[in-house]
């Protein structure tokens, strides 16, 4: 699919953003230089008129400037010895009761015209004392310096130098036009990398939005994959796929339970309905009480299962133990009180004193399981041995038999849910398959790991390292046989 700027899209709006940042920073820039400028220009004008202003002042201080002649005589000196400004600066010095001196002569007449018809006009003749800009016919504006002229106290007349601000302009426009032409290339050039760069960003988040689609539309393994972005970009990316696959395993266990569910559930459902149905067409009293004592032995089995399924489920959900600090002493002469119930076997238990920091409702489930697997898997008489030892901060636990082993290539997998171990151990119990599973699902919600062990001579060991153990002070208890 061509890659296009949309309208209102993350490309365009970054575009238009880095393109609004760039014309504003060419605008501002050309701004501050304009002012700069200008303002260097004018000083420099200033400058030169105050120059020339003190210049007169120098001269008229050494002459007769009191009598209209003088002055007359006195402005002429001062404009022959200001020949090199003629064409760039206007002297006019008026004289009270004589004749007006200028080196613009023309330009002043106009002036005095202008006057003469627009008498409120400011121009060269009417320029407020100081510096100021005005107006002038012929020379344009001008920027004009005006001071009175004294001699004894009383006015004599009046000194006005006017410099033209046509150089002013001049660089100021063709400032202008620089700029709007590197404005035109900054802009251009803006663009393109604002669209370069809002690609290059977009890239990877359009990867994740067609991996969304696509996730709509039911495919749960699809990975926005490694992207070249840096920060939030790839943060996103790496969490979004994080996220996908917690929710793809979140789907196969909900597939998988749904799978296991109706597959285990079948048999007993049905054996319950031939039961059910045997029994209502019985007529015996004695086998209907035994066809109802057997029907719930089945209901039970039901039960357990249905028990151990919603168990499972809810350590996926991370909702399973509840640790505290637990005493051994106690917790293991507790096993060991239970331990001829669960059927005729030569009993072995080896304890060890401490505490643990774990759920002790949850690890006894643990140990009953392993010690139900194991006596089912021996014969009367079978030895089936409960070993605890402390491994610095964790507490090991074995459960051992005299069985017929697991098979090597089993090991791993007897841990997994309604699994059939081929050979020797099987589900010959009529056990629900899940009583590893649901060990292993304790073990692991206390952060501690299980595994399998076996030899043909030796039968099979489940061993199980549990975190939070510390050695207390109390005896540790005696060992049962």
């Amino acid at each position: 699919m061509a890659s296009r700027l949309v309208p209102g899209g993350l490309r365009s709006q970054l575009a238009l953003v880095i393109a609004a940042v760039a014309v504003l920073g060419v605008v501002a820039s050309f701004l501050a230089l304009r002012s700069g400028v200008e303002s260097r220009l004018r000083s420099q004008i200033d400058a030169n008129l105050r120059a020339q202003a003190a210049e007169w002042a120098q001269l008229s201080a050494h002459t007769e400037v009191s009598t209209p002649a003088g002055l007359e005589a006195t402005a002429r000196r001062f404009l022959k010895d200001q020949r090199y400004h003629a064409s760039s600066l206007i002297f006019l010095i008026a004289v009270n009761g004589g004749r007006a001196v200028t080196n613009a002569a023309e330009v002043v007449g106009l002036e005095e015209e202008r006057e003469r018809r627009h008498s409120s006009s400011a121009g060269l003749l009417n320029a407020a004392p100081g510096l100021s800009s005005a107006p002038v016919s012929e020379a344009g504006n001008m920027r004009v310096l005006t001071q009175p002229i004294t001699s004894g106290g009383r006015a004599v007349g009046a000194l006005r130098i006017a410099a033209p601000l046509r150089p002013v302009e001049q660089a100021l426009s063709s400032l202008t036009r620089t700029f709007l032409v590197v404005g035109l290339v900054v802009l251009v050039v803006a663009v393109l990398a604002a669209v370069g760069l809002a690609r290059l960003i977009a890239r990877p988040l359009r990867r994740i939005a067609r991996v969304a689609s696509a996730v709509e539309a039911g495919d749960l393994s699809m990975r926005a994959g490694f992207v070249s972005a840096r920060g939030e970009v790839g943060v996103l990316a790496d969490a979004f796929d994080h996220m996908l696959a917690q929710l793809q395993r979140a789907f196969e266990r909900q597939r998988d339970f749904v799978s296991d569910a109706s597959h285990e559930l079948r048999t007993p459902l049905a054996v319950i309905r031939a039961q059910a149905e045997l029994l209502d067409q019985e007529r015996d009293e004695q086998r209907r009480h035994e066809g109802t004592a057997t029907l719930l032995r089945r209901l039970d089995q039901l039960d357990r299962l249905v028990g151990d399924m919603l168990l499972l489920a809810s350590a996926e959900g991370g909702q399973l133990v509840e640790p505290h600090t637990i005493d051994l002493v106690d917790f293991f002469e507790d096993l060991r009180r239970d331990l001829p119930l669960f059927g005729e076997r030569a009993f072995r238990l080896l304890p060890v004193g401490g505490t643990l920091r774990a759920d002790a409702e949850r690890l006894t489930q643990v140990l009953r399981n392993l010690i139900r697997n194991a006596v089912a898997h021996t014969k009367p008489g079978g030895r089936v041995s409960v070993v605890a030892r402390a491994r610095d901060s964790k507490l090991e636990i074995a459960v051992s038999d005299d069985g017929p082993g697991i098979p090597p290539d089993q090991l791993e997998l007897v841990f997994e849910r309604f699994h059939r171990v081929d050979g020797g151990r099987s589900r010959e119990d009529g056990g629900s398959g899940l009583g590893l599973a649901i060990a292993r699902a304790i073990v692991e919600a206390h952060g501690g790991t299980i595994r399998a062990e076996s030899s043909p001579s030796d039968g099979a060991t489940i061993r199980l390292l549990l975190p939070g153990y510390a050695s207390g002070a109390r005896q540790t208890p005696r060992a049962a046989a």
